[in-house]
């Protein structure tokens, strides 16, 4: 198995908002996560990506068990890429400044300084720039941007540092209906030869993009399976399908 939760558990001060997960994601695979507010999501990608230390378990990349590790390095050492729910990008650069940014990734002062373009990187931003449809946005500052387009912005940039695993928090969290269809069509062509982790809400845009399917509930796996096996489920439907259903009407 490529990435392998064992027994993964946080404890924040005596209540457990992760515990005893264990979840195997092979290599390519797109897996989404689902479940209520407060089942444990994002504390699963904090796990992955370094920004929470798991109490107890294992997070085994290839065998090596990662968990615990500084974020910056499973980013850099274990390339492990993270895009946060609301868009991360730097406002007052450009598009294209904000994915040679990316793509360069200085580390030292002494990087910046003789950094010069050239000519593979114009090809490396071009491409990118084509993949997440903002070629004619090019000169843009974000700000100016759609909702759906700053996402795109950042997804780019994340694919600029040419992770192996890419961790998305609710891509499609404001997107209309078709930016959040093209959403899904984007990760399926850009990111195919990722490792794709996907924490989201919206059951069709789910379908769309989703391999396997792990239900969160409590900080515990409730259930796990395709789309179609998870959708039909019925304690996945009392705990949390239904819920959803209620809010909508409400």
């Amino acid at each position: 198995m490529y990435l392998e939760l064992k027994n993964l558990t946080v404890d924040f001060n005596g209540f457990l908002a992760v515990h005893d997960v264990n979840m195997g994601i092979e290599k390519g695979e797109t897996r989404v996560i689902i479940g209520p507010n407060g089942a444990g999501k994002t504390t699963i990608i904090d796990m992955i990506t370094g920004k929470t230390k798991p109490t107890k378990g294992q997070i085994l990349l290839n065998g090596e068990d990662i968990a615990g590790k500084d974020s910056y390095d499973i980013s850099n050492s274990y390339g492990i890429g993270r895009k946060f729910q609301g868009p991360n990008v730097f406002d007052e650069m450009s598009v294209y400044e904000n994915l040679e940014v990316a793509l360069c990734g200085h580390t030292s002062l002494w990087s910046a300084f003789t950094y010069r373009r050239t000519p593979e990187i114009y090809r490396q931003l071009n491409e990118i720039l084509e993949q997440i449809d903002l070629t004619e946005q090019r000169e843009m500052l974000p700000r100016f941007l759609s909702h759906g387009q700053r996402q795109w912005l950042e997804m780019g940039m994340i694919l600029a540092q040419n992770p192996d695993i890419i961790t998305l928090d609710e891509p499609a969290a404001g997107m209309t209906d078709d930016e959040t269809f093209k959403t899904g069509e984007m990760i399926k062509s850009i990111m195919k030869d990722k490792t794709v982790i996907v924490v989201e809400h919206d059951m069709d845009f789910i379908k769309q993009i989703a391999k396997t399917v792990t239900v969160l509930n409590q900080g515990e796996i409730l259930a796990e399976g395709t789309y179609d096996e998870v959708s039909h489920n019925a304690e996945v439907i009392r705990v949390y399908l239904k819920s959803d259903d209620e809010e909508e009407e409400a």
